[in-house]
C-alpha cells in the first residue's frame, strides 16, 4: 500500500506541476530562477541569474542546485525539477510508514495517517506552485523524525547526515534543525540536542554572513526582505528606528490575520482537538516554532497561508502527531471519544479527502489555470523558433519556457530603456503578466516597430516575436 500511495502522489504532483507549466500557468518566481541556474550549472557556466541580478547562492544559500545542475546534464529539462519535486514530497510517506511499523500501527490505519500527509493542501499547493529547493529537504526531515523515534545511539551519524543533506537545500531550513535541537533538549536528550542545535545556528550564520553576502552582493543582503515583515528596507537595522520596527512586528503577531492563519493550519487535522492528551500534541510540534514565528511577524500574505511552501515544515510533524495519536487508540487507551476510535481511519480519510479539495487548489485546474489556454499554441510556436543562444526579454509566465539560457529577462517597466540588451523579445498582448501591464506591451511594440534594427519573427494573433535583424 504504501508504493501505491507514493506512486499515486509522485505522479499527481509532478503530473500536476508538468500540466500548469505546459498551459502557461508557472513563472518567472520561481521556476524560472531556479531552472537556469540548473542550467547554467549543467553547462558549466556560472549559475547568475539575470533575473535576481546575482549569482544563486546569493539567494538562499541553496547548495543543492549543484548536484541538481549536474543530474541536468544526463536529463536536461525543466521536467527534472518537477521530477525531484513530486518523488520528494511522495517519497516522505516511507519513513511515516516505517515509523507506524515500529509501533505495530494497523493497516487501515497507517493508511489513514499516509493520506493525511499527502492530502495536507500545503503538500499539494507547494508541489504546483513551480519548485522550491527545500522540499528536497522533506523526506529528510521525516526520516530524522523516524531515527530520533528509535532512540539509538547507532543512528547518529545518519541522523546529522540526514541533517546536513537537508540544510543545502535553503538557508530557512537551518531554523527547523534548530526547532528540532531545542526540542530534544527538553526530552532531556541534552547532548544530541545541543549538536544539532548547534549545527542549525552555525549553519544559519555561515550561509547567511558568509555564502549570502559572498556571492550574491550588496543585492542580496537581507533587508531586500523587509518589505514581508512591513518594514523598510533602510531602516531595518537602524537602531534609531528599533522600537518603531519591534511595535510593527508586534501588532502583525497580535493580528487577526494570525488567527485566521494558525486555523486554516489546524483545520486539515481538526481531529486532533479531539485527543485528550492535546499538551504532548503541542510539544511535539515544537521543532516549527522557529519557522511559525518568522510566519507569525511577516505582514506578506504569502506567508501565511496553505497556498505558498512557508508551511510546508509543519506536514511531517502533523503526520508524526496523528501517528502517535493513533497509536494509543490502537492499544485501548481512550484519548478519543468512542464515537472516533471506531472509525478514526474512515473519519481521517474523509475529512482529509473533504479539506483537500476546499482549500488546495486542484478545483484550479477547472477554472483559473486555463485562462491562458486562449494564446498558448501560439506562444508554444513562437517558442520553438526562438535561438537557444538569443538573449530574452519576456513576460513573467513565458520565462520558466525559455530559462535554459544565459540571459531572460521579464518585461517590466525599466527595460522600456534596455531593449537593446536582448535578441529577442516574446510578447503577449492580451496577457502581459505580473510586474507588467498592457500599456508596459504597447509601449515595447511602439518602439521596436519604429527602430529598423528590429524585425517581427513571428506574430499570430496577440502573440508577436521580435528579433534583432542581425540575426
Amino acid at each position: 500500500m504504501t508504493w501505491a500511495l507514493f506512486l499515486t502522489g509522485f505522479f499527481v504532483f509532478s503530473g500536476s506541476i508538468w500540466l500548469r507549466h505546459n498551459w502557461i500557468q508557472t513563472s518567472a518566481w520561481d521556476l524560472g530562477i531556479f531552472d537556469q541556474a540548473v542550467y547554467l550549472i549543467s553547462q558549466g557556466s556560472t549559475p547568475y541569474s539575470s533575473l535576481l541580478g546575482f549569482h544563486i547562492l546569493g539567494d538562499h544559500g541553496a547548495l543543492v542546485l549543484y548536484p541538481i545542475g549536474w543530474l541536468s546534464i544526463i536529463f536536461p529539462s525543466v521536467n527534472l525539477l518537477f521530477i525531484l519535486q513530486g518523488a520528494a514530497l511522495s517519497a516522505s510517506i516511507f519513513p511515516l510508514s516505517k515509523l507506524a511499523k515500529n509501533n505495530k500501527l494497523s493497516h487501515s490505519l497507517t493508511t489513514a495517517s499516509l493520506a493525511m500527509f499527502l492530502l495536507y493542501p500545503v503538500i499539494f499547493n507547494t508541489s504546483i506552485f513551480d519548485f522550491h529547493p527545500e522540499v528536497l529537504a522533506v523526506p529528510l526531515i521525516t526520516q530524522v523524525l523516524l531515527l530520533l523515534d528509535q532512540s539509538s545511539k547507532k543512528n547518529y551519524l545518519l541522523i546529522f547526515l540526514c541533517l546536513f543533506l537537508a540544510l543545502t537545500c535553503k538557508i530557512t531550513v537551518s531554523l527547523v534543525v534548530l526547532g528540532l535541537g531545542i526540542w530534544q533538549i527538553l526530552k532531556k536528550r541534552r547532548v544530541l540536542g545541543s549538536f544539532i542545535s548547534a549545527i542549525g545556528c552555525s549553519w544559519f550564520l555561515l550561509i547567511s554572513m558568509v555564502v549570502i553576502p559572498y556571492f550574491g552582493g550588496t543585492d542580496s543582503e537581507i533587508n531586500r526582505h523587509a518589505s514581508k515583515f512591513g518594514l523598510r528596507s533602510e531602516e531595518i537595522f537602524n537602531l534609531n528606528y528599533i522600537n518603531e520596527n519591534i511595535s510593527i512586528l508586534l501588532r502583525q503577531l497580535i493580528s487577526i490575520q494570525n488567527l485566521e492563519y494558525l486555523l486554516l493550519l489546524i483545520v486539515p487535522v481538526l481531529y486532533l482537538c479531539l485527543f485528550k492528551n492535546r499538551k504532548n500534541t503541542l510539544f511535539d510540534l515544537l521543532p516549527f516554532a522557529p519557522c511559525l514565528f518568522i510566519n507569525l511577524i511577516a505582514s506578506s500574505v504569502t506567508m501565511k497561508n496553505l497556498v505558498h511552501q512557508y508551511s510546508l515544515f509543519l506536514v511531517p510533524f502533523l503526520a508524526v502527531v496523528v501517528q502517535k495519536s493513533l497509536f494509543k487508540i490502537q492499544n485501548g487507551i481512550q484519548y478519543y471519544p468512542i464515537w472516533f476510535t471506531k472509525r478514526a481511519s474512515k473519519i481521517i480519510l474523509i475529512w482529509s479527502l473533504f479539506i483537500f479539495i476546499l482549500l488546495s487548489r486542484v478545483t484550479f485546474f477547472f477554472g483559473t489555470f486555463q485562462d491562458r489556454l486562449d494564446t498558448a499554441l501560439q506562444c508554444r510556436e513562437a517558442i520553438s523558433i526562438i535561438d537557444p543562444k538569443s538573449s530574452v526579454l519576456t513576460s513573467n509566465d513565458l520565462v520558466p519556457h525559455l530559462s535554459r539560457r544565459k540571459v531572460i529577462a521579464l518585461t517590466t517597466s525599466d527595460k522600456l530603456t534596455k531593449l537593446e540588451d536582448f535578441d529577442e523579445i516574446l510578447l503577449d498582448k492580451k496577457h502581459p503578466g505580473w510586474k507588467s501591464s498592457i500599456e508596459i506591451i504597447d509601449d515595447i511594440i511602439m518602439k521596436l516597430s519604429s527602430n529598423p534594427s528590429w524585425s517581427i519573427k513571428y506574430e499570430k494573433g496577440p502573440v508577436i516575436l521580435f528579433a534583432k535583424s542581425s540575426l
